[in-house]
């Protein structure tokens, strides 16, 4: 299973953060790790979340709120 490694998270987060000015929070007690935020994203931060995730071959696949996701490979 394909995964960020945490160069890669750092860098999610830090693109997100200039650009969206929102935080994005990365649990990795489990194997594939949870990303969430504090509020639903807008429709360009998602947009450039999947341009990011593209470009690793991975997509996000969102919890039913909206706020969260976990990553899986994308062929």
């Amino acid at each position: 299973m394909r995964t960020l490694n945490i160069s890669e998270v750092s860098e999610l987060k830090r693109m997100l953060k200039e650009k969206f000015r929102m935080e994005l929070h990365f649990d990795n007690e489990y194997s594939a790790g949870e990303f969430s935020f504090d509020a639903v994203p807008s429709e360009a931060m998602l947009r450039a979340l999947d341009k990011y995730l593209a470009k690793k071959r991975l997509r996000a696949v969102f919890t039913a709120d909206g706020t969260g996701f976990t990553l899986e490979g994308r062929f």
